[in-house]
């Protein structure tokens, strides 16, 4: 997931061009290297509309979509979901290579739940050099304070750092 260097995923105004805006092409941010070891992407509703508005949706891992509207459009590897995490998270277990990762893909409700419920074992963050001022948060409110373990910092020279944790 990334988020301006003051928290937000989405500005105000749901433009996303800041984003874009920030990556350089000739760096790489390690998206391959997620794709190849993921087996399965959890991602909520609303990631979901805007990677398809964007012609995302090519890719032929299994994707859940946390979602209570059935009249979402999928495709072959898409899947709709509407019970509880822990639950989805062993049915893919069971479903997926033992030696691939689950992504979870945004966003900040989803996160900050599967944060709660104790189902990430790490947490990755691209921090993008903007400052929004307003928009959709990266966290909702948690119930209490969580201490990460910082993994891996990896800035680019367009200003954007990875951050890796621990959870």
């Amino acid at each position: 997931m990334a988020a301006s260097l003051d928290g937000y995923i989405q500005s105000k105004d749901k433009d996303l061009a800041w984003l874009n805006n920030a990556m350089a092409k000739d760096e790489d941010y390690g998206f391959e290297v997620t794709a190849k070891r993921t087996g399965a992407y959890i991602i909520g509703a609303n990631t979901y509309r805007e990677m398809a508005g964007m012609g995302g949706g090519g890719d032929t891992t299994p994707t859940y979509v946390l979602t209570h509207d059935k009249s979402l459009k999928t495709n072959k590897s898409t899947r709709l979901y509407s019970g509880d995490p822990p639950g989805l998270i062993e049915k893919i277990k069971l479903e997926i290579d033992q030696n691939k990762d689950i992504c979870v893909f945004g966003g900040g409700e989803i996160t900050s739940q599967f944060i709660e419920l104790g189902l990430l074992d790490e947490l990755t963050i691209s921090v993008i050099p903007v400052l929004l001022g307003d928009g959709v948060p990266f966290f909702t409110k948690l119930k209490e304070q969580k201490k990460l373990e910082l993994i891996e910092c990896k800035p680019f020279k367009s200003g954007i750092v990875i951050l890796k944790y621990k959870t």
